[in-house]
């Protein structure tokens, strides 16, 4: 599935300003507005585009400062407490990562972030644990770290040209090769089988 430079520009209009219509990002393109709208419904079927979104400035809705929490938890832990957290009203960035740490950026009372925590920390094995208040937050979306690329679904292989792809349940994979799509639908149908009993 090949990925051209007018769909990164078409994105860094969009991490620009999210609220661009079509037609104004043809313009930029050179493309019309209905060849804007097939080439982003493109890249939402290929999970490059996963959606849309608002930065919202919460210390203007709320009296209550951000907050970091860096949290360092027992091997298995962080996988659940960072899904506990991101299913809190005024947690809005949750990140995990391979050695189990989780931080998440809060927009609570420092009473309702403490509770919360005590809530999501009773079972867990807490390593170290930290929460200080945010003198200062950017979010700048780059896309200019790499290529554009798409794995297999199957071998892992960033895929050439167009590849190959196969709908099921309504979910869409991409994959490198006919060999792969072949090892793909035997698992997949295995998997199916094994759901169905």
């Amino acid at each position: 599935m090949p990925l051209d430079e007018t769909d990164a520009e078409i994105l860094r209009l969009l991490v620009e300003d999210a609220s661009r219509s079509y037609r104004e990002i043809g313009e930029k393109v050179d493309l019309t507005a209905p060849s804007v709208s097939d080439r982003l419904d493109r890249l939402r079927e290929y999970g490059v585009l996963e959606r849309f979104t608002v930065a919202v400035d919460q210390s203007m809705f709320s009296n209550s400062a951000a907050r970091l929490v860096d949290i360092q938890v027992g091997p298995g832990d962080a996988e659940g407490l960072a899904a506990g957290l991101e299913a809190v009203d005024g947690i809005e960035h949750v990140i995990r990562t391979e050695s189990g740490r989780v931080v998440a950026q809060a927009h609570l009372a420092e009473s309702d972030l403490r509770e919360r925590l005590s809530d999501l920390l009773a079972d867990r094995t807490v390593i170290e644990y930290r929460v200080e208040s945010v003198v200062e937050s950017a979010w700048n979306p780059d896309l200019h770290g790499g290529e554009f690329a798409v794995d297999c679904v199957e071998c892992g292989k960033t895929v050439e040209g167009e590849g190959v792809t196969v709908e099921r349940n309504g979910n869409r994979y991409v994959l490198c090769c006919h060999s792969c799509e072949s090892l793909f639908l035997e698992r997949y149908e295995e998997l199916e089988k094994g759901v169905d009993h």
